[in-house]
C-alpha cells in the first residue's frame, strides 16, 4: 500500500467523516480519556483541541493541550482500520486536492 501524506482537516471535515456512533466515540473519548503526562492523570478539565490530522493510513490524531496545566496532549483514533472510513477518508483526501489544484 502506497503511503499517504498526512494532512490537517478542520472541525467541519472531521465532522464529515465521522458517523454517528464515531462521533459519539471521539466525543467520549475527548472528554474522558485523554491522559496528560503533566497531570500524571486524565485531563479531567478537557483538552483544548489545537490540530486534527488525517494520518497515513487515514487515522485520526487529535494534538491539543490539557486545560488544567496547558501541557500538549495527543491522542489517536484508530478509524482507518475500518474500511467505510477509510474510504470516506479518501474521498476527502482528493477533494481537498482538487480544491487546492483550483485554488
Amino acid at each position: 500500500m502506497r503511503s499517504l501524506p498526512e494532512i490537517t482537516i478542520n472541525a467541519f471535515q472531521l465532522a464529515v467523516l465521522l458517523d454517528e456512533a464515531e462521533k459519539h466515540f471521539y466525543n467520549f473519548v475527548m472528554e474522558n480519556l485523554v491522559f496528560c503526562a503533566q497531570c500524571r492523570d486524565i485531563a479531567n478539565e478537557g483538552v483544548e483541541v489545537v490540530e486534527v490530522c488525517l494520518t497515513e493510513l487515514n487515522d485520526v490524531r487529535v494534538r491539543g493541550r490539557c486545560r488544567k496545566c496547558h501541557n500538549e496532549v495527543i491522542r489517536l483514533f484508530a478509524f482507518g482500520g475500518n474500511e467505510k472510513f477509510y474510504a470516506k477518508a479518501s474521498r476527502l483526501r482528493e477533494s481537498i486536492k482538487l480544491n487546492l489544484m483550483e485554488a
